[in-house]
């Protein structure tokens, strides 16, 4: 999978198989066959499994053809481990070429280097990384019997070529890298174009689910092309298909652990894997490592490439969903200590890696802020001036639907105000592109800062802060107070939830020096995800703030004292009472439901007079025939909140199939034991929503 250059801009279709982007390899190529000298050139193609290095082999050697080239394809896994064996293999491949079959290989070298340079010559060897035991007999013998110019050789490895090419006192010169990347978002549509007709929804759910991986995206679009109509699960089982390809490119097995550890953290040093995984990561299996395609170095340590890294996380979801919780409750154990003690960057960067760990834990609220894409978590940018256009396009657009007209007046104003005097409270995401698809504003509050905000937003700092909070100093302030997240709808491949949560998961770790979030909301969708996360909500002391028929509430989550471990620690761990870090507002009379009450209550569903006693613990149900229509519309998804496996799970075992676990566990296609883990776990978030 790739495209032709600059000049090549058609599809190209060829043996019923798409082939689109590339276009700088293929410029590479062509430039090669335009230089009259064509002087010999290696071509380095590397990337890791599935990433289109066969197909840009075999779309490489057909331009080739098509320049009347004579050009021959070998395979690494078949060319031997010996030079006779090598040597017959390529002389029967170069022989079925030129019809020329029977031919000594020497007789056909002899051929090659008496033709005129005008007719280029060109040896692709796919997997070329099995040829490791030929590799000195390869270069330094193979090739010097080849013609100086003329000769194109192109070599496809996952991994880069060893140093001693790069190293060498003569092949160097000739050495052209070329390490391929996953498809950017315009090739991915253009490569869902070349499949015809397909339904709009289809093709977003095809961005989405690839990732831009070439083969996962061929796969996608053959499977549309046949109009099957895939379920999840087929989607999931595609994914473990690439993830296993990656994970036979380790050398051995005493690696996967240790990538496995690069699955759930951003970064890991040799000293963080060690201590992870309890066994010594030795210095040598480290450097084996960093060698590998899908991982790259980083200042801290070593990671995984985004793409890679989001297939070995569903493959490692898929296989073993508890393993990898238990793995993500021991790192943030082993993160936390090592928070406490760091410096202010040092927290920053750790409170990231363990923000990361915690994205499965909040996945239930998504109407708002969706963090379930496991590939967006990475430092946002500092707006520039140059910024300032797109920016308000983006406000104006946000002011649509989120505040009154009377309340959207004031927003452009102050945008060009922060943008002068604080524009470090504007931070964005931006395309492949370069443009602006999504922003954020948090301010730090101080008394330099405060008369800004008093003067676009009266309001909300009376509901938000004591008088005395806004005299503050710069160097004490401790409060970030958010004012919101813009992002654009029409981004392919990802969603305006999935940029906002992005965006809010970045700024989450600000929290982690140990500071204060604050916010006045109206939007029910941010409030269940903040609340469900652990901020404590509060009514506003007057209407000023509400939008139409959304009242607003102060939402706040205070970590001053230090405890940004452990809420880290109560997200990861459900059973953990809902006010590990603070008190919670849940119902007329502020008491907090634990999974005990829950679970009896429940137990009484179906009989609205046993219902009764709990009915003054929610606001606005009155008796028990209103709490039990209340909860089912919880269960049944009328009412957003509760996730639809926590839906069907409860449903059955309290309504559907009450009494009777066993055809509830059926229902659920589990068996007792984990049907009654996972129902526990249930219980819990639900607890906490009500």
């Amino acid at each position: 999978m790739g495209n032709g250059s600059e000049s090549r801009k058609q599809k190209v279709v060829r043996d019923e198989k798409r082939f689109v982007g590339r276009a700088r390899e293929l410029m590479i190529l062509e430039q090669w066959f335009e230089n009259d000298e064509a002087p010999m050139t290696i071509f380095s193609v590397t990337g890791m499994g599935g990433i289109g290095k066969s197909s840009l082999l075999s779309e490489m050697l057909s331009i080739a053809r098509e320049q009347e080239a004579t050009a021959i394809w070998m395979d690494g896994r078949a060319c031997g481990t010996t030079p006779s064996v090598f040597m017959d293999y390529f002389s029967s491949t170069l022989g079925l070429e030129l019809g020329l079959l029977n031919s000594q290989g020497n007789i056909l070298l002899s051929l090659l280097k008496s033709m005129p340079r005008e007719k280029r010559f060109v040896i692709a060897v796919d997997n070329y990384e099995e040829l490791a035991l030929l590799e000195s007999w390869f270069m330094e013998v193979f090739i010097a019997k080849l013609h100086l110019s003329g000769i194109l050789i192109i070599l496809a490895s996952r991994s880069e070529l060893s140093a001693t090419w790069r190293t060498h006192p003569r092949l160097y010169q000739h050495l052209v890298q070329l390490q391929l990347q996953h498809f950017t978002a315009d090739e991915i549509t253009e490569y869902i174009a070349t499949a015809g007709s397909l339904k709009p929804s289809m093709a977003g759910v095809i961005t989405r689910m690839t990732d831009g991986h070439p083969l996962g995206l061929a796969l996608a679009v053959e499977a549309a092309d046949q109009e099957r109509n895939l379920p999840h699960a087929e989607w999931a089982e595609l994914s473990h298909m690439i993830s296993a390809r990656l994970l036979l490119e380790l050398t051995t097995p005493r690696l996967h652990p240790m990538v496995e550890v690069l699955t759930l953290l951003e970064t890991a040093n040799q000293e963080l894997l060690s201590t992870v995984l309890n066994v010594p990561v030795k210095q040598e299996e480290y450097h084996m490592l960093r060698r590998m395609s899908f991982i790259r170095s980083a200042p801290d340590g070593l990671a995984l490439h985004d793409m890679a890294r989001v297939h070995l996380m569903r493959d490692f979801r898929q296989r073993e969903p508890h393993r990898m919780q238990s793995m993500r409750i021991r790192i943030a154990e082993l993160l936390k200590p090592l928070h406490e003690q760091a410096c202010a960057l040092g927290k920053r960067q750790i409170a990231r890696k363990m923000l990361l760990l915690c994205q499965e834990s909040m996945l239930q609220f998504r109407k708002y802020a969706d963090v379930s894409r496991d590939s967006l978590f990475s430092p946002l940018e500092p707006m520039k001036q140059a910024d300032l256009p797109s920016l308000h396009k983006l406000l104006e657009q946000w002011c649509e639907y989120s505040v009154e007209p009377w309340q959207a007046v004031n927003y452009g104003p102050f945008l060009d105000e922060l943008a002068l005097r604080y524009p470090e409270g504007i931070v964005i995401k931006r395309d492949m592109k370069g443009e602006t698809i999504a922003m954020f504003i948090t301010v730090l509050v101080h008394r330099e800062i405060s008369d800004l905000l008093l003067k676009y937003f009266p309001n909300e700092m009376k509901e938000c802060f004591m008088p005395e909070e806004l005299q503050n100093d710069p160097d004490e302030s401790d409060t970030h107070f958010a004012l919101l997240a813009a992002a654009r709808d029409d981004v392919p491949g990802y969603t305006r939830e999935e940029l906002v949560g992005y965006m809010t998961l970045d700024r989450l770790s600000l929290l982690g020096d140990g500071a204060r979030a604050i916010l006045v909301a109206t939007n029910p969708h941010l409030k269940l995800f903040l609340r469900s996360i652990g901020f404590q909500m509060r009514r506003t002391s007057t209407r000023a703030c509400d939008r139409y028929e959304d009242q607003a509430d102060v939402l706040e989550l205070d970590l001053r004292s230090g405890q940004f471990g452990a809420w880290v620690m109560s997200l990861l761990h459900p059973d953990l009472p809902a006010n590990a870090i603070q008190p919670q507002i849940t119902g007329s009379n502020n008491r907090v439901w634990s999974e005990q009450e829950v679970r009896k209550m429940l137990g009484h569903l179906r009989s609205p007079g046993e219902l009764q006693e709990y009915a003054d613990r929610i606001t606005g149900v009155r008796d028990g025939i209103q709490l039990q229509l209340y909860v089912l519309d919880l269960l049944e998804g009328r009412i957003h909140g509760v996730s639809p496996q926590d839906q069907k799970l409860l449903h059955a075992a309290y309504w559907t199939h009450a009494g009777n676990p066993t055809a509830a566990a059926q229902v659920c296609s589990m068996s007792r034991a984990t049907f009654y883990r996972h129902i526990r776990t249930a219980l819990i978030r639900l607890a906490r929503i009500l």
